[in-house]
């Protein structure tokens, strides 16, 4: 078991998927975007997607989300998992949900990421999804901004 965890460790360190905008599996995340609990996780919180604009499939878009709470888990259902609908109201505009670094450093929780097209967050790796007609979905602010998040108030 430590052989196979001091494996995973390395690999952690020399793998630079997530610089690179993680695993370009679309098949693997169209299938992990169909799980019912999405769905579910949308319509619990409750987070809706409204659009106010048609989007062309072939350009690449950059996307802002702001406020957001500390663990801004309307991102996560309307651009990390598809629990909103985003790929039936936006057919063929793939975007990629970019996180902090650090959650790529803890095992498993890194696969699942870039498993549903989540990205670290970095120049590099911006550009190379932007590159490959990709869209990203930036989380504006920080932890003191996230603070200032209370429901039914805009404190910006």
């Amino acid at each position: 078991v430590r052989t196979i965890l001091l494996l995973y460790l390395a690999w952690i360190s020399l793998d630079k998927a997530p610089n690179l905008g993680g695993w370009g599996n679309r098949r693997l995340r169209r299938y992990l975007a169909t799980f019912r609990i999405w769905r579910v996780w949308a319509e619990f919180f409750p987070v809706t997607l409204v659009k106010t604009a048609e989007l062309d499939p072939t350009k690449p878009y950059l996307f802002a989300y702001h406020p957001h709470g500390i663990t801004a888990i309307g991102a996560g259902a309307v651009f990390g998992c598809d629990g909103a609908g985003f790929s039936s109201t936006f057919p063929g505009v793939d975007v990629h949900l970019m996180t902090l670094k650090p959650f790529f450093w803890v095992p498993f929780v890194r696969e699942w990421f870039m498993a549903n097209g989540i990205a670290a967050c970095s120049q590099r790796s911006c550009l190379s999804i932007l590159r490959d007609s990709g869209s990203i979905c930036l989380i504006i602010g920080g932890a003191a901004e996230s603070l200032d998040a209370h429901p039914g108030k805009l404190d910006l």
